[in-house]
C-alpha cells in the first residue's frame, strides 16, 4: 500500500519541481559577449552611426505568453538591446561605430554611412512545460550621404524541448537576437567596405 503511494506520488513530485524551476516572468535581454580582445577599426575605417531602432510591435507591454496565459515581461530596452548588438557586430567587422539615440543626433555626426532599424517581434512562447519557442524580427536600412542602400525585413526563431530556467530563455533569447544581427551586420560591411568613400 505505501509503495503504491510512493509511486503514485513520485510523477507529481517531479512534475511540481519541474515547474518550480521554470523561468519566472520577468526576463532579462542579455547582451552578446564581447571578445576579450579589445576591438579596433581597421585602417581608414569608415565612419558608421547606427540609430536606436524604432519599436514597431503590437505590444509593447509583454515579449510572450506564459503556459498559465500571464505574460513574459522585461524590465530592459528591446529597441536599445538590438541597437548595441548591430553596433557591436559590425565593430567586429572593422568598421568605426558610433551610437545615437535620434536620427537628429545621428546627422550631426555627419558619418559616411547611417543605419536604422525597427523591431518588429519579440516574443517568447511557452506553450507547455516542455517546449519554447523564440521569435525576433526587425527591419534593417543602411544609407550613404546620398540614397538608401538596402532594405531588409529579417527574422531568426528558436525552439527547445526541454523545460527551461530562468537563465536558459533569457540565454536562448540573446542566441536567437544574434542569429538574426550577425549576418545582417557581415552584409552591411561588405556593403560598407565597397562603398566607403
Amino acid at each position: 500500500m505505501q509503495r503504491r503511494f510512493f509511486l503514485k506520488c513520485v510523477p507529481l513530485l517531479l512534475f511540481t519541481l519541474l515547474v518550480g524551476c521554470g523561468p519566472s516572468n520577468t526576463v532579462r535581454l542579455l547582451t552578446v559577449q564581447q571578445p576579450s580582445e579589445s576591438i579596433l577599426p581597421r585602417p581608414n575605417a569608415p565612419k558608421v552611426t547606427v540609430v536606436e531602432f524604432t519599436d514597431t510591435r503590437k505590444d509593447r507591454n509583454a515579449i510572450g505568453l506564459r503556459r498559465d496565459q500571464s505574460a513574459f515581461t522585461t524590465m530592459d530596452n528591446p529597441t536599445r538591446w538590438i541597437s548595441h548588438a548591430l553596433a557591436d557586430a559590425l565593430a567586429r567587422e572593422g568598421v568605426m561605430v558610433s551610437y545615437a539615440k535620434s536620427f537628429d543626433q545621428a546627422r550631426k555626426a555627419n558619418p559616411d554611412f547611417m543605419v536604422t532599424g525597427k523591431l518588429e517581434r519579440l516574443w517568447l512562447n511557452e506553450p507547455s512545460t516542455t517546449y519554447l519557442e523564440t521569435i525576433v524580427g526587425a527591419q534593417f536600412t543602411i544609407a550613404n550621404r546620398e540614397k538608401h542602400l538596402l532594405r531588409e525585413n529579417n527574422k531568426s526563431q528558436s525552439s527547445r524541448n526541454w523545460p527551461s530556467t530562468k537563465s536558459q530563455v533569457e540565454e536562448m533569447l540573446r542566441d536567437t537576437m544574434r542569429d538574426l544581427v550577425e549576418p545582417i551586420a557581415k552584409k552591411f560591411a561588405t556593403i560598407i567596405w565597397k562603398q566607403k568613400p
